[in-house]
Formats: structure tokens, C-alpha cells, sequence
């Protein structure tokens, strides 16, 4: 009776979790860091990570085997700013949506973003801890999350996201808003505050940090130019994130709250379409990271005239010096990684592939694809000991390394529009072993 009892566990956890070996033949990969292809190669995948990439591999006879039918074999793609809960406009969210309902819009996004092709992601702002969770579990589909939670934001800065009427809660009894008291932002003031907000964030399960250093678009009251945080306070949040063995990434755009940042210790600048040489030449300097949105630039006039006037008119302004980022970046080398900052209504994620083209004015599409893979897995490593995908490596093909792969028709490194018209290019998505769609059969 027990040998019948364990011989039926065994043969529910093989109709539970399936074959554990997988061979992808018939690829011409693409490993994440090449300059070309490797034509005619095979791909053995034993449960969630890629044991051996080869011309030819001697596997079992009965090994389930999928033909990738001469298309191209890439790594997964990843993004390293998004906001994933914000689908809606900020006054909905914080007003009239219950939030369960936020949280399942959440989790469409991310389900959005695995089906073009995005296998990891670094949230830069929102309560995604629990979505994170799910999909960890395995209880709703979606990219590798690396959370920021909560935005770090001083009073009137880029994360104060109060209505105009509401009373701040350090100054009064006023009670703290649902929306806030649920991690969408910290509105903190002085080196206690930020240190008591960092921590929080890193208490919920934080792998990096978000402080908004300057002003926004989407905030009507704060200027572009103005500089948010003292030193001192991003220094309190620095080293709060160091103590984790993490990193500070900030929301900034001027190249004064860039240069303050730098020379806090922050190691990863976003956005920074107003920088300039001097601060481009110090973020060289410091090692760090600069995450631009060029695909900003696809904006038309129409577009920004919609807009609330001043928010028109800071999106003008930030515009203005898209271009002259993009070739600083060129020209001084800097660490790139690919970020979109990508949120709003559902349906919209696909506007993230735009990144892909208007980057290609600068750089070549095997240039590109490496910032979206390979090189966005060195951002992600400086969290250190927080990193919570650490059984293979990210962003790669090659022994080891998660099975994060997708299958294009087509040479994406000849001719990035394979990437973005993924509808008719894109026939296999796998991420960490699973097969989230395959049309090759």
C-alpha cells in the first residue's frame, strides 16, 4: 500500500509541474551580449534555467522537443522604469477606485507587459509588493518584478500626491489618506523622515529606492528646475539603501539635481533630459546609471497641447533636451539601461516598444537590444544581497542563466521593427521555464 501511494504522488507531481526538460532546436540565438547570431543552435532547459546551448546536445529520446522552426532566439526583454499600478489618472485612483479593483488593473499590466515580450521589470514607484508576490507564486502571469514601493517625495515635491484640499498629515490631526497609508508615495521633510520612509520601503520588500530629486510633468505645482531634497537628506537616503546593500534611484530631470544626487551617492539618475556636460562628465565619473525616455520625442505637437498648460508647457521644456541627452550619452559612454517609464491606461503598454526605435538614432539595434537585456541586468545587480532572482543570471542566453526567452521571425539585431511589430514577429514567449505562449506548433 505505501509503494502504490508514493507511486501515485509521483505521477500527480509529474501531471502537476510536467517534463522538467525542454530542448528548443532549430534557433539561430542570440545570446544578450554578441554582436551576431549563432546559427543552427540548440537550447536545453531543465526546470527554470538554461543547462546548455550547442549546435548539437545528446538528450533522452522522449525529451519534449520544440522546433524553432530557423526564427531567432533572444533573451527576455527587460524594462527598468515602469509603473505597473498606475493605469488609471491619479484623481481616479486616489478618489473613486476601490483598491482591489487598482490592484486586478495591476495585474493586467503586468500580464501586458510579460506578452510583448517583457520578462523583468524594475518598478519605480507603487504598491506592487504584493503583486510581485503573485506572481513569484505563480498565481497570476507577469514579468520578474524589482519594487521601489512607495515614492520618497518632500513636501510640494514631484510625490506629494495630496488634492489641493487635503491637509498635511505632519502638520495637523488630519487623518492620512487611504491611498497614501496603502504605499503609493512617503511626503516626508528632514533626515528622520527620509530615513523613516526608506526603511519602510525596505521593510515591505524594497529592492532599490525611488527619491523624486526634482521637479515633474505630471505634477502641476513643482517647477522642472527645482531641486528637491537638501543633501543631507539624500545622503540619509543613500546610506539607509547602502546599509541593505542597495541603491537610490531618482526622478530628476535638471542638471543641478543631478549633480546634488550624484554627489549624495545616488547611483542611478532617470529621465535627466535637461543634462549637461558637466553632469554627464560627474555620472561618468561616479560609475552610475542614466535612464532616459527618448521616445518622448515621437510626441506630437497635438499631444503636448492637450496637455493642462503648464504641464504642456514642462513637457516642452524637458523635451527641449531629449535629443542633446541622448548624444551626451553616446558620447561619454555612460552606463545606459533601458527604462520607458511606461504607465497609464490598459492597452497602452505596447507604446513602451517605441523606446526601441527613436534609441536607434544613436545607437545600432544590437546596441539597443544589450541595453534591454544584458546591461539592464547590471543595473539590477547593484541591489545587492536584496536582488531576489539570484538562481541564474538575467538578460543572457548561456548555461546557467534563467530561461527567459523569446522567439522572433525575423533579425531584430539587423532590423529593430522585428521587436516592435511584436503582433506579427513575436511566436514564443518563455519565462523562468514556462511557456507563456508558443505559435510554432
Amino acid at each position: 500500500m505505501r509503494f502504490i501511494l508514493s507511486l501515485l504522488a509521483i505521477c500527480w507531481l509529474n501531471a502537476n509541474y510536467g517534463q522538467e526538460s525542454l530542448l528548443i532546436q532549430n534557433v539561430n540565438v542570440w545570446d544578450g551580449t554578441s554582436d551576431q547570431l549563432k546559427l543552427g543552435q540548440q537550447v536545453l532547459i531543465e526546470g527554470n534555467l538554461i543547462k546548455e546551448v550547442a549546435r548539437e546536445i545528446l538528450v533522452e529520446p522522449d525529451i519534449t522537443r520544440i522546433d524553432g522552426q530557423g526564427k531567432t532566439l533572444i533573451p527576455g526583454l527587460s524594462d527598468a522604469h515602469l509603473h505597473l499600478a498606475f493605469t488609471m489618472g491619479l484623481m481616479d485612483t486616489r478618489n473613486k477606485a476601490d483598491w482591489m479593483y487598482t490592484a486586478i488593473r495591476a495585474a493586467k499590466a503586468a500580464e501586458n507587459f510579460l506578452h510583448l515580450g517583457f520578462t523583468t521589470v524594475r518598478d519605480l514607484g507603487g504598491p506592487v509588493f504584493g503583486l510581485k508576490q503573485a506572481i513569484d507564486e505563480g498565481l497570476t502571469p507577469g514579468p520578474r518584478i524589482f519594487p521601489s514601493g512607495a515614492f520618497i517625495s518632500q513636501t510640494s515635491g514631484h510625490g506629494d500626491l495630496r488634492n489641493p484640499n487635503d491637509a498635511h498629515p505632519y502638520w495637523s490631526d488630519a487623518p492620512l489618506h487611504s491611498m497614501d497609508a496603502q504605499g503609493w508615495s512617503f511626503v516626508v521633510d528632514g533626515v528622520p523622515e527620509v530615513l523613516k520612509a526608506a526603511r519602510e520601503n525596505l521593510k515591505r520588500g524594497a529592492t532599490q529606492l525611488k527619491v523624486m530629486a526634482g521637479g515633474g510633468i505630471g505634477s502641476d505645482f513643482d517647477p522642472i528646475h527645482s531641486i528637491q531634497f537638501t543633501p543631507a537628506e539624500l545622503g540619509a537616503a543613500v546610506q539607509a539603501a547602502a546599509d541593505w546593500d542597495t541603491y537610490v534611484a531618482v526622478h530628476v530631470y535638471h542638471s543641478e539635481g543631478i549633480t546634488r544626487a550624484l554627489e549624495a551617492g545616488v547611483k542611478c539618475i532617470d529621465h535627466g533630459h535637461l543634462i549637461n556636460e558637466e553632469a554627464i562628465q560627474l555620472l561618468k565619473e561616479k560609475d552610475a546609471w542614466l535612464v532616459p525616455q527618448s521616445h518622448w520625442l515621437l510626441r506630437s505637437k497635438e499631444s503636448i497641447e492637450i496637455l493642462p498648460p503648464r504641464r504642456a508647457q514642462k513637457m516642452a521644456m524637458v523635451l527641449a533636451g531629449a535629443e542633446r541627452e541622448m548624444e551626451l550619452a553616446k558620447k561619454y559612454d555612460v552606463n545606459l539601461a533601458f527604462g520607458t517609464d511606461a504607465f497609464g491606461p490598459l492597452g497602452g503598454e505596447s507604446k513602451a516598444l517605441n523606446e526601441f526605435i527613436t534609441r536607434c538614432r544613436w545607437y545600432s539595434p544590437v546596441e539597443v537590444l544589450r541595453q534591454a537585456t544584458s546591461e539592464n541586468a547590471k543595473l539590477f545587480q547593484l541591489s545587492g544581497k536584496l536582488h531576489p532572482y539570484t538562481a541564474g543570471k538575467l538578460g543572457v542566453i548561456e548555461s546557467g542563466a534563467y530561461a527567459d526567452l523569446l522567439i522572433y521571425d525575423g533579425n531584430p539585431l539587423e532590423d529593430i521593427q522585428v521587436i516592435v511589430n511584436y503582433k506579427e514577429n513575436l511566436h514564443f514567449i518563455m519565462k523562468d521555464g514556462k511557456i507563456i505562449k508558443n505559435e510554432l506548433e
